[in-house]
């Protein structure tokens, strides 16, 4: 029961902030911080602080980019569109990792919930991983060895 109320009322603030930030913000914060890290990593001289120079400059960069494509979205009314898009993207990503890895770690790490029913849980991940059997990759080594121990 802790689980089920633990996965919806996180399901709930992750939509919200899905919402509030929206698919174009969401992706190119990504994108910032991937790119920062990489064009910080192959600059030739990374002595001192200019690693986080490199990496400040870029992410600023990007964040503008980001800022400008958000704005030709805004007036183009598409703003909705992308806080929806910004609100499924979330809660899919959040279903995830919190079903294929947080929730498994919880559970197996504390002996008093691993009784416990699990409902929304146990129906989210039944459903997942039989129309996604792609996700079942994402358990962590050491959760499927032990759930395989507790199998038996």
């Amino acid at each position: 029961m802790i689980i089920d109320i633990f996965l919806v009322i996180s399901l709930i603030l992750i939509a919200w902030l899905g919402w509030q930030v929206g698919l174009v913000r969401s992706c190119f914060a990504v994108l910032a911080g991937f790119c920062s890290i990489v064009a910080a990593s192959k600059y030739l001289y990374q002595e001192g602080l200019n690693f986080y120079y490199i990496f400040i400059i870029v992410a600023l960069f990007i964040i503008v980019i980001g800022g400008i494509v958000f704005r030709l979205i805004r007036f183009f009314y598409l703003n909705i569109l992308d806080r929806l898009c910004g609100l499924i993207l979330s809660v899919l990503v959040w279903l995830i990792v919190s079903v294929n890895i947080i929730i498994p770690i919880i559970i197996s790490g504390t002996s008093g919930l691993e009784k416990q029913n699990h409902g929304v849980y146990t129906y989210i991940s039944t459903v997942m991983k039989s129309k996604f059997p792609i996700l079942e990759e994402y358990v962590p080594d050491f959760l499927e060895k032990k759930f395989i121990e507790h199998k038996e």
